[in-house]
Protein backbone atom coordinates (compact mmCIF):
# COMPACT_ATOMS: atom_id res chain seq x y z
CA UNK A 1 0.00 0.00 0.00
CA UNK A 2 0.99 3.53 -0.82
CA UNK A 3 1.91 5.56 2.15
CA UNK A 4 0.02 8.64 2.79
CA UNK A 5 1.87 11.73 3.85
CA UNK A 6 0.26 14.25 6.04
CA UNK A 7 1.80 17.65 6.35
CA UNK A 8 2.13 19.07 9.78
CA UNK A 9 -0.54 21.50 10.87
CA UNK A 10 2.03 24.01 11.72
CA UNK A 11 3.28 24.18 8.18
CA UNK A 12 0.24 26.01 6.65
CA UNK A 13 2.40 28.02 4.38
CA UNK A 14 1.09 26.38 1.16
CA UNK A 15 -2.49 26.88 2.08
CA UNK A 16 -1.94 30.52 3.03
CA UNK A 17 -0.06 31.34 -0.13
CA UNK A 18 -2.66 29.74 -2.35
CA UNK A 19 -5.49 31.61 -0.67
CA UNK A 20 -3.76 34.94 -1.01
CA UNK A 21 -3.13 34.14 -4.64
CA UNK A 22 -6.77 33.51 -5.29
CA UNK A 23 -7.86 36.64 -3.53
CA UNK A 24 -5.43 38.69 -5.48
CA UNK A 25 -6.61 37.22 -8.79
CA UNK A 26 -10.24 37.81 -7.80
CA UNK A 27 -9.59 41.46 -7.09
CA UNK A 28 -7.78 41.85 -10.39
CA UNK A 29 -10.70 40.24 -12.21
CA UNK A 30 -13.21 42.59 -10.60
CA UNK A 31 -11.06 45.61 -11.40
CA UNK A 32 -10.77 44.42 -14.98
CA UNK A 33 -14.55 44.04 -15.22
CA UNK A 34 -15.04 47.56 -13.88
CA UNK A 35 -12.55 48.94 -16.37
CA UNK A 36 -14.29 47.08 -19.18
CA UNK A 37 -17.70 48.37 -18.13
CA UNK A 38 -16.44 51.95 -17.88
CA UNK A 39 -14.77 51.56 -21.21
CA UNK A 40 -18.01 50.27 -22.75
CA UNK A 41 -19.99 53.16 -21.45
CA UNK A 42 -17.42 55.60 -22.77
CA UNK A 43 -17.44 53.91 -26.15
CA UNK A 44 -21.24 54.04 -26.30
CA UNK A 45 -21.34 57.72 -25.35
CA UNK A 46 -18.69 58.55 -27.89
CA UNK A 47 -20.59 56.61 -30.52
CA UNK A 48 -23.78 58.58 -29.86
CA UNK A 49 -21.85 61.84 -29.97
CA UNK A 50 -20.28 60.78 -33.22
CA UNK A 51 -23.61 59.91 -34.76
CA UNK A 52 -25.14 63.22 -33.67
CA UNK A 53 -22.25 65.25 -35.03
CA UNK A 54 -22.35 63.27 -38.27
CA UNK A 55 -26.07 63.88 -38.78
CA UNK A 56 -25.74 67.59 -37.91
CA UNK A 57 -22.87 67.99 -40.32
CA UNK A 58 -24.81 66.23 -43.06
CA UNK A 59 -27.82 68.49 -42.55
CA UNK A 60 -25.65 71.62 -42.55
CA UNK A 61 -23.95 70.53 -45.74
CA UNK A 62 -27.32 69.83 -47.35
CA UNK A 63 -28.58 73.27 -46.35
CA UNK A 64 -25.50 74.98 -47.75
CA UNK A 65 -25.69 72.97 -50.93
CA UNK A 66 -29.38 73.81 -51.30
CA UNK A 67 -28.69 77.53 -50.83
CA UNK A 68 -25.95 77.46 -53.38
CA UNK A 69 -28.16 75.57 -55.80
CA UNK A 70 -30.99 78.04 -55.26
CA UNK A 71 -28.61 80.94 -55.80
CA UNK A 72 -27.44 79.40 -59.06
CA UNK A 73 -31.00 78.83 -60.35
CA UNK A 74 -32.39 81.65 -62.57
CA UNK A 75 -35.08 83.76 -60.85
CA UNK A 76 -38.00 84.97 -62.97
CA UNK A 77 -37.97 88.78 -62.86
CA UNK A 78 -41.15 90.69 -62.06
CA UNK A 79 -42.57 92.59 -65.02
CA UNK A 80 -41.33 96.17 -65.15
CA UNK A 81 -43.85 98.90 -64.36
CA UNK A 82 -44.95 100.71 -67.54
CA UNK A 83 -43.44 104.12 -68.15
CA UNK A 84 -45.65 107.17 -68.69
CA UNK A 85 -42.93 109.27 -70.27
CA UNK A 86 -43.29 110.30 -73.88
CA UNK A 87 -45.36 112.20 -76.43
CA UNK A 88 -48.98 111.32 -77.13
CA UNK A 89 -51.83 112.42 -79.40
CA UNK A 90 -55.50 111.56 -79.29
CA UNK A 91 -59.12 112.27 -80.20
CA UNK A 92 -61.95 113.22 -77.87
CA UNK A 93 -65.74 113.23 -77.88
CA UNK A 94 -68.03 114.79 -75.33
CA UNK A 95 -70.18 117.79 -74.52
CA UNK A 96 -69.73 121.47 -73.79
CA UNK A 97 -72.08 123.48 -71.62
CA UNK A 98 -72.02 127.21 -72.29
CA UNK A 99 -73.04 128.97 -69.07
CA UNK A 100 -73.53 132.61 -70.06
CA UNK A 101 -75.15 135.38 -68.08
CA UNK A 102 -76.56 138.35 -70.06
CA UNK A 103 -76.98 141.73 -68.37
CA UNK A 104 -78.52 144.71 -70.18
CA UNK A 105 -77.71 148.30 -69.30
CA UNK A 106 -77.63 151.84 -70.71
CA UNK A 107 -81.17 151.81 -72.08
CA UNK A 108 -82.06 155.24 -70.65
CA UNK A 109 -81.57 157.13 -73.97
CA UNK A 110 -84.86 155.64 -75.15
CA UNK A 111 -86.75 156.98 -72.19
CA UNK A 112 -86.62 159.75 -69.69
CA UNK A 113 -84.76 159.06 -66.50
CA UNK A 114 -86.87 156.92 -64.21
CA UNK A 115 -89.64 156.41 -66.74
CA UNK A 116 -88.67 152.81 -67.65
CA UNK A 117 -88.53 150.09 -65.00
CA UNK A 118 -87.24 146.66 -66.16
CA UNK A 119 -89.35 143.72 -65.05
CA UNK A 120 -87.72 140.43 -64.14
CA UNK A 121 -84.40 142.11 -63.43
CA UNK A 122 -81.81 143.49 -65.78
CA UNK A 123 -80.43 140.16 -66.92
CA UNK A 124 -80.64 136.40 -67.01
CA UNK A 125 -78.93 133.19 -68.02
CA UNK A 126 -78.54 132.20 -71.66
CA UNK A 127 -77.23 128.62 -71.57
CA UNK A 128 -76.80 125.80 -74.07
CA UNK A 129 -75.35 122.30 -74.34
CA UNK A 130 -73.83 120.83 -77.50
CA UNK A 131 -71.78 117.85 -78.60
CA UNK A 132 -68.07 118.56 -78.85
CA UNK A 133 -65.47 116.89 -81.09
CA UNK A 134 -61.78 117.51 -80.63
CA UNK A 135 -58.21 116.40 -80.42
CA UNK A 136 -55.30 116.78 -78.05
CA UNK A 137 -51.56 116.25 -77.88
CA UNK A 138 -48.98 116.53 -75.16
CA UNK A 139 -45.94 115.21 -73.38
CA UNK A 140 -45.64 113.33 -70.08
CA UNK A 141 -42.56 112.94 -67.89
CA UNK A 142 -42.65 110.38 -65.09
CA UNK A 143 -40.70 112.28 -62.46
CA UNK A 144 -40.89 109.58 -59.76
CA UNK A 145 -42.41 106.19 -59.06
CA UNK A 146 -45.83 107.76 -58.36
CA UNK A 147 -45.85 111.22 -60.02
CA UNK A 148 -46.24 112.26 -63.63
CA UNK A 149 -45.91 115.84 -64.91
CA UNK A 150 -46.61 117.13 -68.37
CA UNK A 151 -48.03 119.72 -70.74
CA UNK A 152 -51.01 119.39 -73.06
CA UNK A 153 -52.76 121.36 -75.81
CA UNK A 154 -56.26 120.62 -77.01
CA UNK A 155 -58.68 121.92 -79.64
CA UNK A 156 -62.39 121.29 -80.13
CA UNK A 157 -65.48 122.38 -81.96
CA UNK A 158 -69.12 122.53 -80.85
CA UNK A 159 -72.19 124.39 -82.01
CA UNK A 160 -73.49 126.00 -78.83
CA UNK A 161 -76.33 128.35 -79.75
CA UNK A 162 -79.13 129.82 -77.67
CA UNK A 163 -81.72 132.46 -78.65
CA UNK A 164 -83.85 134.12 -76.03
CA UNK A 165 -86.83 136.45 -76.40
CA UNK A 166 -87.08 139.03 -75.14
CA UNK A 167 -83.51 139.94 -74.42
CA UNK A 168 -83.01 139.88 -70.62
CA UNK A 169 -83.44 143.30 -69.08
CA UNK A 170 -85.30 144.93 -72.02
CA UNK A 171 -88.89 144.17 -70.99
CA UNK A 172 -90.42 146.53 -68.49
CA UNK A 173 -92.89 149.22 -67.65
CA UNK A 174 -92.97 152.64 -69.32
CA UNK A 175 -95.09 154.92 -67.15
CA UNK A 176 -96.83 151.74 -65.99
CA UNK A 177 -97.44 150.45 -69.52
CA UNK A 178 -95.89 146.99 -70.22
CA UNK A 179 -93.38 146.90 -73.03
CA UNK A 180 -92.36 143.52 -74.45
CA UNK A 181 -88.68 144.26 -74.86
CA UNK A 182 -86.09 143.57 -77.53
CA UNK A 183 -87.39 140.78 -79.80
CA UNK A 184 -84.40 138.42 -79.59
CA UNK A 185 -80.82 137.98 -78.54
CA UNK A 186 -78.53 135.07 -79.43
CA UNK A 187 -75.28 133.74 -77.98
CA UNK A 188 -73.29 131.33 -80.14
CA UNK A 189 -69.99 129.57 -79.39
CA UNK A 190 -67.94 127.46 -81.80
CA UNK A 191 -64.31 126.44 -81.43
CA UNK A 192 -62.25 126.35 -78.24
CA UNK A 193 -58.75 125.40 -77.20
CA UNK A 194 -56.38 125.41 -74.28
CA UNK A 195 -52.76 125.02 -73.26
CA UNK A 196 -52.36 123.46 -69.82
CA UNK A 197 -49.87 122.00 -67.43
CA UNK A 198 -50.71 118.62 -65.91
CA UNK A 199 -49.70 116.90 -62.69
CA UNK A 200 -50.87 113.39 -61.92
CA UNK A 201 -50.59 110.68 -59.27
CA UNK A 202 -50.41 106.99 -60.13
CA UNK A 203 -52.97 105.05 -58.10
CA UNK A 204 -51.72 101.95 -59.93
CA UNK A 205 -48.95 101.29 -62.46
CA UNK A 206 -51.39 101.84 -65.34
CA UNK A 207 -53.87 104.37 -63.87
CA UNK A 208 -53.22 108.10 -63.52
CA UNK A 209 -55.40 110.60 -61.66
CA UNK A 210 -54.46 114.14 -62.72
CA UNK A 211 -55.27 117.80 -62.43
CA UNK A 212 -54.62 120.47 -65.04
CA UNK A 213 -54.66 124.22 -65.43
CA UNK A 214 -53.64 126.92 -67.85
CA UNK A 215 -54.86 129.35 -70.49
CA UNK A 216 -57.92 128.87 -72.73
CA UNK A 217 -59.40 130.46 -75.85
CA UNK A 218 -62.75 130.26 -77.57
CA UNK A 219 -64.90 131.95 -80.21
CA UNK A 220 -68.16 133.59 -79.19
CA UNK A 221 -70.78 135.56 -81.13
CA UNK A 222 -73.54 137.88 -79.89
CA UNK A 223 -76.56 138.79 -81.99
CA UNK A 224 -79.42 141.21 -81.36
CA UNK A 225 -82.46 141.55 -83.57
CA UNK A 226 -84.54 144.67 -83.44
CA UNK A 227 -87.70 145.55 -85.36
CA UNK A 228 -90.28 148.33 -84.77
CA UNK A 229 -93.30 146.38 -83.63
CA UNK A 230 -96.17 147.60 -81.44
CA UNK A 231 -95.44 147.34 -77.75
CA UNK A 232 -91.69 147.12 -78.26
CA UNK A 233 -89.57 149.16 -75.90
CA UNK A 234 -86.84 149.55 -78.52
CA UNK A 235 -86.44 149.64 -82.25
CA UNK A 236 -88.32 152.78 -82.95
CA UNK A 237 -86.19 153.33 -86.01
CA UNK A 238 -85.01 151.29 -88.99
CA UNK A 239 -84.88 147.51 -88.14
CA UNK A 240 -81.50 146.29 -86.99
CA UNK A 241 -79.86 142.90 -86.86
CA UNK A 242 -76.32 143.07 -85.59
CA UNK A 243 -73.77 140.36 -84.83
CA UNK A 244 -70.46 140.78 -83.05
CA UNK A 245 -67.79 138.10 -82.69
CA UNK A 246 -64.80 137.87 -80.40
CA UNK A 247 -62.02 135.44 -79.61
CA UNK A 248 -61.94 135.41 -75.85
CA UNK A 249 -58.94 134.50 -73.68
CA UNK A 250 -59.37 133.17 -70.16
CA UNK A 251 -58.18 130.63 -67.63
CA UNK A 252 -59.09 127.00 -67.20
CA UNK A 253 -58.75 124.25 -64.59
CA UNK A 254 -59.79 120.62 -64.66
CA UNK A 255 -58.86 117.04 -64.05
CA UNK A 256 -59.47 113.47 -65.02
CA UNK A 257 -58.47 109.83 -64.97
CA UNK A 258 -56.28 108.18 -67.60
CA UNK A 259 -55.58 104.46 -68.01
CA UNK A 260 -53.20 102.37 -70.12
CA UNK A 261 -55.48 99.95 -71.95
CA UNK A 262 -52.76 97.94 -73.68
CA UNK A 263 -49.74 98.51 -75.84
CA UNK A 264 -49.22 102.24 -76.22
CA UNK A 265 -52.91 103.16 -76.02
CA UNK A 266 -54.34 105.46 -73.35
CA UNK A 267 -58.02 106.03 -72.52
CA UNK A 268 -59.28 108.92 -70.44
CA UNK A 269 -62.20 110.78 -68.92
CA UNK A 270 -61.57 114.54 -68.67
CA UNK A 271 -63.34 117.65 -67.34
CA UNK A 272 -62.45 121.33 -67.76
CA UNK A 273 -63.95 124.56 -66.48
CA UNK A 274 -63.06 127.77 -68.31
CA UNK A 275 -63.77 131.38 -67.40
CA UNK A 276 -63.40 134.03 -70.11
CA UNK A 277 -64.40 137.02 -68.03
CA UNK A 278 -67.07 139.55 -69.04
CA UNK A 279 -67.56 140.80 -72.59
CA UNK A 280 -69.20 144.23 -72.89
CA UNK A 281 -70.79 145.06 -76.24
CA UNK A 282 -72.99 148.01 -77.29
CA UNK A 283 -75.57 147.41 -80.05
CA UNK A 284 -77.22 149.72 -82.57
CA UNK A 285 -74.85 152.61 -82.10
CA UNK A 286 -75.92 154.10 -85.47
CA UNK A 287 -79.62 153.26 -85.29
CA UNK A 288 -81.25 156.36 -83.98
CA UNK A 289 -78.52 158.66 -82.91
CA UNK A 290 -79.57 162.31 -83.16
CA UNK A 291 -83.31 161.66 -83.35
CA UNK A 292 -86.00 161.57 -80.72
CA UNK A 293 -85.50 157.94 -79.80
CA UNK A 294 -82.18 156.10 -79.51
CA UNK A 295 -82.05 152.33 -80.03
CA UNK A 296 -78.72 151.78 -78.36
CA UNK A 297 -78.23 149.41 -75.45
CA UNK A 298 -75.28 147.63 -73.88
CA UNK A 299 -74.96 143.91 -73.16
CA UNK A 300 -72.54 142.49 -70.63
CA UNK A 301 -71.93 138.76 -71.02
CA UNK A 302 -70.28 136.67 -68.30
CA UNK A 303 -68.68 133.97 -70.40
CA UNK A 304 -68.01 130.51 -68.88
CA UNK A 305 -67.92 126.93 -70.15
CA UNK A 306 -67.89 123.41 -68.74
CA UNK A 307 -66.42 120.68 -70.97
CA UNK A 308 -66.55 116.92 -70.32
CA UNK A 309 -65.02 114.42 -72.74
CA UNK A 310 -63.79 110.89 -73.17
CA UNK A 311 -60.68 110.34 -75.24
CA UNK A 312 -58.29 107.78 -76.62
CA UNK A 313 -54.66 108.53 -77.42
CA UNK A 314 -51.54 106.81 -78.71
CA UNK A 315 -48.23 107.24 -76.86
CA UNK A 316 -45.13 107.46 -79.05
Amino acid sequence: MRERRVLPATSGSFCGCEFRDCCSRYRELRACRRRFADSGRAVGLNTVKYLISTVAGTLAWAALAGSALAADMPVKALPAAPSWSGFYAGLSLGARWAANDWQTSDIAPNFGAGTFVPTGGTGGAIESVAARFGGYLGYNAQISRSWVAGVEADFGWADNKKTTSPVPGTAGLFFGTPLVGLPSGTVKETWDGSLRGRLGYLIGPATLVYGSGGVAWHRIELNANCAPVPGNSFCFNTPHNETYASTRVGWTVGGGVEHMIGGNWLARVDYRYADFGTWTQTFFTAGGVGIAFDDRFTARIKDRTHTATVGIAYRF
